[in-house]
């Protein structure tokens, strides 16, 4: 089985969420891919290309993903999946982040691309942007907070 990748977005990458993932993960920084301080489409560009599981707290980001000009046309481009944490006073980012890879299965074999958004009390909503078969099959229940 393929390692899993992880970019964590620079907001959020000194948090220590690194310690949320296997070692045998690769968890990526911006610094990592050469993308500090760019422009948002540059940054997701880059840890799509590289076939990263993105993590942010970058609002922005869950836009762009959701309509990247990739999915368009037939022969749309699925990525690997996001993850958006929503700001919180009442729990860690470092919780928020476990509370999601519960919910998406980390252990699992990851074959679909899930936006996943987190809110400040850890519950979870999904979203599956991959093709429309495989987000007819998800769980209706999941995409509501849980």
């Amino acid at each position: 089985m393929a390692k899993k990748r992880v970019f964590l977005d620079e907001c959020c990458s000194e948090d220590d969420l690194k310690d949320c993932f296997p070692s045998k993960a690769h968890v990526y920084t911006a610094s990592d891919l050469g993308v500090s301080g760019s422009e948002d489409p540059t940054v997701i560009d880059h840890a799509v290309r590289r076939h990263c599981l993105i993590i942010t707290v970058n609002k922005d980001f869950v836009d762009y993903y959701r309509n990247h000009a990739s999915r368009k046309g037939r022969d749309g481009t699925f990525f690997y999946g996001l993850i958006f944490l929503k700001p919180s006073k009442i729990m860690s980012r470092h919780a928020q982040l476990k509370s999601a890879l519960k919910a998406i299965a980390w252990t699992e074999t990851r074959q679909h691309d899930d936006l996943i958004v987190v809110s400040a009390e850890g519950r979870t909503r999904h979203e599956r942007l991959c093709h429309p078969d495989c987000a007819a099959e998800f769980p209706p229940d999941q995409t509501e907070w849980s």
